[in-house]
């Protein structure tokens, strides 16, 4: 299976666009890959899901996309370096493909956990994300109405919703 994964990583990161092709039929293969207990196959899956993701950027594959982020985003609380490593590239080449603002759907829920050792994973992620595209979060950021003394409106960008 190792070898399998690795000959897929290898592939998506060399075909690219020609891989659109392929998402659908390997999705169930990096499905299994990703709940493995061997840490070494779901680091190989969530490489691969990094170069699929990048490959099919804009291509209408999003669905799958998103549905191997379910697959991926349980890992991001591993302990080896290597598949934290694996699993961060992973969800950056899905903020190329399905867009920033959905990744940011999925961190909102844990920035604020009770647990230091989960709120830390998520703010690292944050961050991560703010780098790559702070511009594009700004309309994905939580509605917050007025409180008398504070004025939370957003009117340049309520002007072109």
């Amino acid at each position: 299976q190792n070898g399998v994964l690795k000959a897929l990583s290898f592939m998506f990161e060399y075909i690219g666009e020609m891989g659109k092709d392929y998402v659908y039929a390997i999705t169930p293969l990096l499905e299994d890959a990703l709940m493995d207990r061997d840490m070494v196959h779901r680091q190989t899956a969530a490489t691969t899901v990094k170069h699929v993701s990048l490959g099919v950027a804009g291509l209408g594959c999003e669905d799958a996309i998103t549905h191997l982020l379910n697959f991926v985003w349980p890992n991001i609380f591993e302990t080896s370096p290597h598949v934290i490593n694996s699993m961060m590239e992973a969800i950056e080449g899905m903020m190329v493909s399905i867009g920033p603002i959905h990744v940011m759907q999925y961190v909102l829920q844990g920035l604020f956990h009770p647990a230091r050792r989960v709120r830390d994973v998520y703010w690292k992620i944050y961050n991560s994300l703010y780098i790559f595209a702070s511009d594009a979060l700004v309309a994905g950021y939580p509605r917050i109405e007025e409180d008398g003394v504070n004025d939370y409106r957003r009117t340049h960008l309520e002007l072109f919703i």
